[in-house]
Order: structure tokens, then C-alpha cells, then sequence
């Protein structure tokens, strides 16, 4: 499946573009409230701005710092909201997506995957929560590289979508990646790397005004990593 060139040229930042199941207006303020009680009384600066392209979005952070100080909710053409944040880590915020499903009853889909080595070593991954009556169920993927050796878990009920038969490949490292979680996606009906799966109109911001200094900086440019040109 393609990968739209805006999500390759801002190649790590959407590794992680984590997903969240409701309408934006909802998610926007589950993600305030939890941002809220995380800082603990530290100051936040919320609001709606326009919102076109990614360009728009990872162009108007200036600085990536560890752990995340801004935070993006996305509007997008289907029943998912997309939240993103400017760690550079680039691994998403997988409490965050805990907190929105124990706290707001939201699913969602806490994902990772690279092919190639980045901020971290190529590996794929995610952990899908939703409640039910019968309280938080939880499904999580492992497929990464440690060192020179690959590793593959698999924790939870399987979901519907994903292709089991591919877990048995030989090469643990084919078991998932970047294609087959890209089409395990697409069967949930999201399609994060995609630019045409966004809608245009308003994001929410929001940002950690005064975080402290013993958090880490780094501009883009320091992690950046090119992608192919056949990706």
C-alpha cells in the first residue's frame, strides 16, 4: 500500500500516529483532561487551529524534547481521530492511549513500525484496548530487533483483522512490519500514513507552556532520517 511522500520526508515523526475512536471533539478533551492530571498543575496552553496538512503540523514544532511537550489531535475522514506528539522518540504515547480507554471508555490503537533502523532499532508493533462488559480487553503485538536478533510476542485475544498466518513465517522479522501494519490498519478502516486519510479543517494543540529543564531537546534535524525513494 502506498506511503504518502509527506509521511516519508517528516520520516521518523509518523512512525507513531496513534489512533483514538470517536468523533475529534470527544477525543480533544479525553486528551485535555488526561494531559491535565499527567502535568499535575502545570501550566497548558489549549486551542483549535487550522489544520491542512502535515506539513502544517510537524513544521510548526521548532523543538522535539523526550518526552512529549505538545500534543496534536487530527481530524480524519473516518470514525478514527489520530493523536501525535512532538517526542522525539517517535514511538507515540501508549499510557496516554491506556488512560483514554480505562478513563473515557475510547479504543484504541497504540502502533509503531519502521523497517529500517531510526530513533530506535526496525521493529513493528501495537496494543489495541477497548472495554467491554466484562472490563479492558487488551491485544498486543511485538516484532523488533534487539542487537542482531529478532524477538516476536503476541499477548491477547487476536482481533478479527489481523492475519495470523503471517505470525508463522520463518523469519520472525517477516511476522510484522511496515506493510502488514499498514493493511492491518486498513481493515480497522484507518490509514495513518496516508495523507488523503486526513480531513481538512481544525486540530486541537495543546502545549506544556513552562515544562522543566531537566527535559531533553533536539530540533528535527538532529534525528531525521531520509527515506527511500521507493517506500
Amino acid at each position: 500500500m502506498p506511503i504518502s511522500e509527506a509521511v516519508q520526508q517528516w520520516w521518523p515523526l509518523p512512525r507513531s500516529l496513534d489512533l483514538v475512536l470517536g468523533p475529534i471533539k470527544v477525543v480533544a478533551s479525553a486528551v485535555l483532561a488526561e494531559v491535565t492530571r499527567f502535568v499535575m498543575g502545570e501550566q497548558l496552553a489549549s486551542a483549535w487551529m487550522p489544520f491542512s496538512s502535515f506539513d502544517q503540523v510537524f513544521g510548526s514544532v521548532a523543538v522535539f524534547t523526550n518526552v512529549p511537550t505538545v500534543y496534536f489531535v487530527l481530524p480524519t475522514r473516518s470514525d478514527w481521530t489520530v493523536i501525535w506528539n512532538n517526542s522525539f522518540l517517535c514511538d507515540g504515547y501508549d499510557s496516554l492511549c491506556s488512560c483514554l480507554t480505562t478513563n473515557h471508555n475510547l479504543s484504541t490503537m497504540h502502533w509503531s513500525s519502521s523497517d529500517e533502523d531510526a530513533v530506535f532499532q526496525a521493529g513493528s508493533s501495537f496494543t489495541f484496548r477497548q472495554r467491554s462488559n466484562s472490563g479492558l480487553c487488551e491485544r498486543s503485538v511485538y516484532c523488533g530487533k534487539n542487537d542482531n536478533r529478532w524477538e516476536f510476542h503476541a499477548v491477547g485475544n487476536p482481533l478479527p483483522e489481523e492475519d495470523l498466518a503471517q505470525y508463522e513465517a520463518r523469519r520472525k522479522r517477516d511476522r510484522l512490519n511496515e506493510q502488514s501494519m499498514f493493511k492491518l490498519l486498513d481493515k480497522l478502516g484507518a490509514r495513518p500514513w496516508d495523507a488523503e486519510f486526513y480531513r481538512a479543517g481544525e486540530a486541537f494543540r495543546i502545549e506544556r507552556v513552562a515544562y522543566p529543564d531537566t527535559i531533553s531537546q533536539k530540533r528535527f534535524g538532529e534525528f531525521a532520517c531520509k527515506r527511500a525513494e521507493s517506500s
